[in-house]
């Protein structure tokens, strides 16, 4: 999902004078990051119940979770930042990391 976010932002940036120019374009950009942004949002708060501290505890989490709350929030109050769609990339962050501690795991047994 989160690399599906990226293929998103990418081309939102790529387009974006075209956003501009045709409503219908943009509408659907904002529907389609208000529909991600809704599922992390629901994701984060899932694991806050399942793992409470423990996933508070990682920072990549809690970096996570701040780009996702704050790119939710700017989105609700229709500001747009160009900055925030880089910053979530940095999501990307958090996949390879998850990656490593698999492979990780699996040299260990």
């Amino acid at each position: 999902m989160t690399l599906f976010l990226c293929l998103v932002i990418f081309s939102e940036l790529s387009i974006s004078e075209y956003i501009d120019k045709y409503e219908g374009l943009g509408n659907f950009y904002k529907f389609l990051n208000f529909f991600l942004l809704t599922f992390f949002m629901i994701e984060i708060i899932l694991k806050l119940f399942a793992f409470g501290y423990i996933f508070i505890s990682e920072f990549i989490n809690v970096f996570d979770s701040i780009i996702v709350i704050v790119s939710f929030a700017f989105l609700l109050i229709g500001s747009q930042v160009k900055i925030l769609g880089l910053l979530r990339i940095l999501r990307l962050i958090k996949v390879v990391s998850g990656m490593k501690k698999v492979v990780d795991d699996k040299r260990e047994r």
